[in-house]
């Protein structure tokens, strides 16, 4: 009987504040679905369309963030919340401001940093090293094993 009143509090009580970060990402991969619903997702040829990959991200970011609203406890955290939120919306607009000019690798270190220090309690050499790591793995997997058409460093 405890579980079932618990809920009913927090079905009545609406969801608590540190949702408003996965809210706030659910929010940003609707809007970027939106933009990118336009492009193609795949092309005639049957290869990976303009709209292939930003659609995965927009896709990604919807679902971290409802996994993180569902995930939310009413245990009391540590704060921190909208740091974090502002720091993973800042790795995704550093991700799409420089893709165009600097190319993947810079551009996915910057994301994968930005990203890494919304973590609380990481120091900054584990946070650029982090992203270095993560830049080189979505390198990997993006420009080698799928083949986006997209530089390393700068422009075409």
């Amino acid at each position: 009987m405890s579980q079932l009143q618990a809920i009913r509090i927090r079905i009545r009580g609406g969801l608590p504040r540190r949702a408003a970060s996965g809210l706030l990402l659910a929010g940003l991969g609707l809007a970027a679905l939106a933009v990118v619903s336009g492009q193609p997702f795949r092309l005639p040829s049957g290869r990976p369309g303009a709209g292939f990959v930003p659609g995965l991200l927009a896709g990604a970011l919807i679902l971290l963030g409802l996994l993180h609203v569902a995930t939310v406890r009413t245990v009391p955290s540590a704060g921190g919340d909208a740091r974090a939120a502002l720091a993973l919306c800042g790795a995704v607009a550093a991700f799409a401001l420089l893709l165009p000019s600097a190319g993947f690798l810079p551009a996915s270190w910057a994301a994968g940093s930005l990203a890494l220090a919304a973590a609380p309690g990481l120091r900054l050499a584990m946070i650029v090293a982090g992203g270095g790591v993560l830049a080189l793995a979505s390198a990997g997997l993006f420009l080698g094993l799928l083949g986006l058409p997209t530089p390393a460093f700068g422009t075409r």
